[in-house]
């Protein structure tokens, strides 16, 4: 058993030199500076760390036996194992992609007093999805050498029913973009809305909150009727 082994690794060694560099040193050497990079990174609290954690335990896995599968064992590129493994390297890849540019634009410390620290996670969230759906469809066009014309379609049906069911969260957070890039009213501002007059406190995607003097602090949500700023 083990003098087969040797042999089928000679062989792979003989025949494909750049893919045995890459599994048996580049892979392990890239595992070993990945975990040093993301303990350093964990020491430090820097939301980095959970991004390159998807590459080290999926993406590199996944990888390793894409090329095991088509370089090692010899299997056809349209072989149905190689296909799965490729399709699931190029999906771990890409999740593990959205998740380092959400943390890196939203979760990092820098971030706190800026806008996008207001972007809710719920809009992140559907956007990550809507994006990893347009990824699985590409894909499936490409290794799987299929029309995405199907996938099209079930994506565009998909998004209309998260549309229907999330259509009172999703209009108060376009009502929320438009306010926070036109800014028409500001924070101190005093404003009716809803037929309430109150010192503007604060401004997010979702809502406003108004002080009213008789009632306290009142939330608005963006999507109600026009508000007007009072001189």
């Amino acid at each position: 058993m083990g003098s087969l082994a040797w042999t089928v690794l000679s062989d792979f060694v003989q025949h494909s030199p750049r893919w045995a560099f890459t599994l048996i040193v580049g892979l392990p050497l890239l595992v070993l500076v990945l975990t040093e990079v993301i303990t350093r990174l964990r020491r430090r609290e820097h939301p980095l760390a959970r991004g390159l954690g998807l590459v080290r335990n999926l993406v590199i896995p996944s990888a390793a036996l894409w090329i095991f599968l088509s370089h090692v064992a010899g299997m056809a590129e349209d072989h149905l194992l190689v296909r799965l493994s490729q399709t699931l390297a190029w999906l771990t890849g890409l999740i593990a992609v959205l998740r380092i540019v959400n943390d890196l634009l939203f979760e990092s410390d820098a971030v706190s007093s800026t806008w996008r620290a207001n972007v809710p996670s719920l809009f992140r969230d559907l956007v990550r999805v809507f994006l990893v759906a347009i990824g699985a469809a590409i894909i499936y066009s490409v290794v799987w050498g299929q029309s995405i014309e199907g996938a099209v379609a079930a994506l565009g049906v998909t998004s209309i029913v998260i549309g229907l069911a999330l259509q009172e969260p999703l209009s108060n957070i376009v009502s929320g973009v438009m306010l926070m890039f036109e800014r028409p009213i500001n924070l101190g501002d005093w404003v009716t809305a809803d037929g309430v007059t109150g010192k503007v406190q604060e401004i997010n995607w979702r809502s406003i909150h108004i002080a009213v003097p008789t009632q306290g602090v009142r939330i608005i949500p963006n999507r109600s009727e026009e508000h007007t700023s009072e001189l």
